[in-house]
């Protein structure tokens, strides 16, 4: 099995992808907080469950279909993942509710949901973030964190 590396790139986002990385957020932290309640009430989510709650939400809300399915699938994966090791991991404690204010915001998109071409990210929708290269990349990425950081980068 070969090692897994993990690199950070700057990107520099204009205002019309700014504001859509915004708009994802919001979507995703919907379903993680709507996973919690879930949670909360007394119903055990599986993840049979939660990608059922994903298609329903869908179905059901247009401004969740506005967004991408990839970020939303890979948001409800971390709290699944999240959950369960709350259970088998010693000092963690159950997923809570994503404070808009208090949350860095922070998506997450597999090989399906994201390419690289001409040193640019694009993302699904037609999103392009021109990244800023401070070394090649190795291998062809399998995964990709979009976050902001605590001073707003």
């Amino acid at each position: 099995m070969g090692e897994i590396v993990r690199y950070t790139y700057r990107l520099r986002p204009g205002a019309t992808a700014e504001t859509a990385l915004v708009a994802e957020w919001h979507r995703c932290r919907f379903l993680w907080n709507e996973a919690v309640h879930q949670q909360s009430s007394g119903t055990m989510p599986t993840m049979g469950s939660l990608s059922l709650m994903l298609t329903a939400a869908r179905a059901r809300c247009e401004w969740l279909r506005a967004g991408s399915q990839v970020a939303q699938q890979q948001m409800l994966r971390n709290y699944w993942k999240a959950l369960t090791d709350s259970f088998s991991l010693k000092n963690r404690g159950r997923p809570r509710q994503k404070a808009r204010k208090r949350t860095l915001p922070s998506l997450e998109f597999t090989t399906r949901g994201f390419s690289i071409s001409d040193g640019r990210l694009i993302l699904p929708k037609g999103t392009t973030i021109p990244v800023v290269w401070s070394r090649e990349l190795p291998s062809k990425p399998t995964s990709v964190r979009v976050y902001q950081d605590s001073i707003g980068h």
